[in-house]
């Protein structure tokens, strides 16, 4: 299990626990005290049943916006618990991935086998070549069948996931624990899956792939990425007869349903004409008017991977090829519309760390300026802010933090979910100003949110507010273990009064939160009182 615990704390702590919250600084705990880690991980995979009984993972919920009325519900799984429930998930994903439908059909989180890898998915495989395969499928017939399923995370059926489990090879005591994990994640009803990590993606997989075989058998023309088919067929009474098919086996298969409003049998001339991509190989060329520049964003690869060997001069070359882009014209043409095209939109916010100058100031505040009509994204929008942050005027800076806290004081919409909240807070701590600090600490007061609650005592310790850390003392033994964590580490902005209180403290503290001590202890002995949010 070493080398499982190893490649699933190096993939949280490079890219994240979920695709959703933000980074916890509990991630970077992970890295720096790996080997604290994985003995604490050691011991709850040889005793975990009653681990799982006594200190039972404690998750966050929340819901997370999708669309302009629209949610979905997310979770953020205990920083302990998540490392090892992704790692006893990644001990049989090489199992999972030999029994998967081939990659001419599924393109959705292709396991990479490689064990020294924090990738765990193949990037050759994405939503890029899911829509490249279902242009080129498209030529070959008349008629494409677009649907998806409603809920599927939180509608997957366990039983079904573990008859899955049972089919792999010497699986049997993964599939034991994965099941206790998911059963007690769940509480008493048997189905549903942790929206957002790879641990989840992995599972999910797994129990769609009974779906791909039996459309396969049908001898369907398909293909897959997560819950997104295309279906083809050369005639509209075929593509129909393929939708019912698909319709009917999943849910007597599954339990599970296609969306009503994202199902459509189009013809092959009308997917390939609206379809936003092209499989052609020829350079990514911005021409000079909008709607081709737009379509020409699309294509542009903005991956990038600050780990690499030539992380540099990546970075280089996609901040030219970005500057070749009309980037502030394709934001001020989209947002003239009465609703924005998300893709577009996220294509644009990841645009924005490549932009320099400028630009990058006049980008910044228009982003955040519409913040009504960019709602569906805006968790993206402050998230990005936040990377530019450093780079930005003194001026924009200012603007944005201002505009950022008149939001939430106007009880604004924008911020009225948690998870904007959160980002919206950590964009603030990049900026202390008198009238913040007032209003994150009504804030703390107010919500009972505790990863909320965390990121303002971080926030409050980064600005070395000890009056109100010391204020907050007492309440140590009724908060949240994410609060609790993050008042470990806030206690070393209190000096003397701080080490005082660990040191009486310190019997109470769990084993995580022992690990946390020493963590920002040795950090603050390294690199000084730098603290990262």
């Amino acid at each position: 299990m070493e080398s499982a615990f190893r490649r699933a704390i190096a993939n949280v702590t490079q890219h994240g626990d979920t695709d959703i919250f933000p980074f916890p600084i509990e991630n970077r705990i992970l890295f720096d005290q790996e080997i604290s880690v994985i003995s604490i991980l050691n011991s709850i995979d040889a005793d975990f049943e009653n681990y799982i009984v006594k200190t039972p993972p404690e998750n966050f919920g929340a819901l997370a916006p999708v669309g302009y009325t629209g949610f979905r519900w997310a979770t953020q799984i205990d920083p302990i618990w998540n490392v090892y429930f992704l790692a006893i998930v990644i001990s049989i994903a090489v199992k999972i991935e030999s029994v998967r439908l081939d990659a001419n059909y599924v393109h959705s989180y292709r396991f990479n086998s490689a064990d020294d890898s924090a990738d765990l998915f193949d990037r050759r495989f994405g939503w890029h070549s899911f829509t490249s395969r279902a242009i080129e499928m498209a030529e070959k017939y008349k008629f494409v069948v677009a649907c998806d399923i409603s809920e599927f995370y939180p509608r997957l059926n366990h039983h079904r996931l573990d008859n899955a489990l049972r089919q792999l090879t010497n699986a049997d005591s993964y599939r034991n624990k994965i099941m206790h994990f998911l059963s007690n994640y769940s509480g008493t009803y048997s189905f549903g899956l942790p929206v957002g990590g790879p641990a989840a993606r992995i599972l999910a997989e797994l129990t769609l792939n009974q779906i791909d075989r039996l459309v396969h058998q049908k001898q369907i023309p398909f293909c897959r990425f997560a819950d997104d088919f295309y279906l083809f067929a050369d005639s509209e009474s075929d593509a129909f007869k393929g939708l019912v098919f698909l319709s009917d086996i999943l849910h007597r298969n599954q339990g599970l349903q296609l969306q009503k409003s994202k199902t459509r049998i189009m013809s092959s001339a009308e997917f390939v004409a609206t379809n936003p991509i092209s499989i052609a190989n020829a350079n990514i060329t911005p021409p000079g008017d909008l709607a081709s520049a737009r379509q020409s964003l699309f294509k542009l690869s903005l991956y990038y991977d600050p780990y690499s060997a030539n992380a540099e001069e990546h970075y280089e070359r996609l901040r030219e090829e970005i500057g070749r882009f009309p980037i502030l014209d394709i934001i001020r043409s989209e947002l003239t519309k009465s609703r924005v095209d998300i893709s577009l939109a996220r294509r644009i916010i990841s645009a924005l760390q490549f932009m320099e100058g400028e630009g990058l100031n006049d980008a910044a505040k228009t982003l955040a300026d519409n913040h009504q009509l960019l709602y569906p994204v805006y968790y993206n929008v402050m998230s990005a802010l936040k990377n530019v942050f450093p780079r930005l005027s003194s001026d924009t800076q200012s603007y944005i933090i201002s505009l950022v806290r008149s939001l939430i004081e106007s009880d604004s919409s924008t911020v009225s979910v948690d998870i904007n909240l959160q980002y919206a807070i950590r964009l603030l701590s990049e900026k202390r100003a008198e009238e913040t600090v007032s209003l994150l600490s009504q804030i703390f007061d107010l919500t009972r949110n505790p990863v909320i609650r965390r990121d303002i005592i971080l926030v409050m310790a980064k600005w070395g507010e000890w009056i109100w850390l010391s204020d907050k003392r007492s309440q140590f033994r009724i908060m949240q273990p994410a609060e609790r964590r993050a008042f470990i580490i806030g206690s070393y902005a209190l000096k003397d009064e701080g080490d005082h209180w660990r040191k009486h403290t310190k019997a109470e503290f769990s084993p995580f939160e022992i690990v946390t001590r020493d963590w920002i202890a040795e950090r603050i002995n390294r690199t000084g009182w730098e603290l990262p949010i």
